[in-house]
């Protein structure tokens, strides 16, 4: 689950994200809104935010001093920056930052979602953006929410329809189609993806053996996980290892900065 923070005193511009975000991307969880900056910091305190979406035009107050001490508190945390007119000079202090992104209002939805779904990458969540079907409605079913929250928190035990079934206390077969219809996806396919961008962590930043990142995302078969990663990625983990070893940003990111 990836938590995102909406600071803007703007009910257009918050009503805006939250139907985006509620349609495109029912895996994350929209915290309290924020209408100013104190409110975005008492929060987060709260509340750890990953993903904050600040509007640069909060009355009387310099949004960016909020978003400085919000990353330094939150190292991970991944801002995006809306501002109501195109402003070089805002763009380039917001990128400075730490921005990974600067809108323009009026939002041009396609790259608000590129924003979003950049942003979610960037934390190995799963994006649902390619998944969500173009005449999907908003939602925030209150059953998928927690389905979610349940596999981001067990990814790393054994998992079935069956152990999902008895936390839900519902029928597995309906929650097999609920879960098809709101994510776009079906279960299991959800829980190798979110497995997969746990393991690109590890990969990329520990000296683990491949049978033990296996075992650690939930896989306790090395061969089947290798398989598995390479159905989504296209390439083996070893070649993930070889290729981004240490620190690494996403080439999409990259771009961005």
């Amino acid at each position: 689950m990836c938590n995102i923070l909406m600071v803007t005193s703007d009910s257009e511009l918050k009503r805006k994200l939250v139907n985006l975000l509620n349609k495109y991307f029912v895996n994350v969880f929209i915290l309290p809104h924020a209408k100013t900056g104190a409110d975005a910091l008492a929060i987060a305190k709260n509340h750890q935010p990953e993903i904050i979406m600040l509007d640069l035009n909060l009355k009387n107050e310099n949004a960016y001093s909020y978003q400085r001490d919000l990353l330094a508190s939150y190292p991970n945390l991944r801002s995006i920056v809306i501002d109501n007119q195109e402003n070089c000079k805002n763009a380039q202090t917001a990128i400075r930052f730490g921005a990974i992104d600067y809108l323009v209002q009026p939002l041009i939805e396609s790259e608000a979602l590129s924003s979003i779904h950049r942003a979610i990458i960037s934390l190995n969540q799963v994006s649902l953006l390619d998944h969500r079907s173009v005449d999907a409605l908003p939602t925030q079913n209150e059953t998928i929410l927690p389905m979610i929250q349940y596999i981001h928190s067990n990814y790393q035990q054994e998992l079935n329809l069956n152990s999902l079934a008895d936390f839900m206390h519902l029928n597995k077969n309906y929650i097999c189609q609920l879960f098809k219809k709101e994510v776009g996806m079906t279960y299991i396919t959800y829980l190798n993806q979110y497995r997969v961008e746990q393991s690109k962590l590890l990969l990329r930043n520990s000296d683990k053996q491949l049978a033990e990142i296996s075992e650690k995302v939930g896989y306790t078969d090395p061969t089947y996980f290798s398989r598995i990663f390479k159905k989504i990625t296209d390439i083996s983990p070893n070649q993930y290892r070889q290729t981004y070893k240490g620190d690494f940003i996403p080439v999409d990111l990259q771009q961005v900065f």
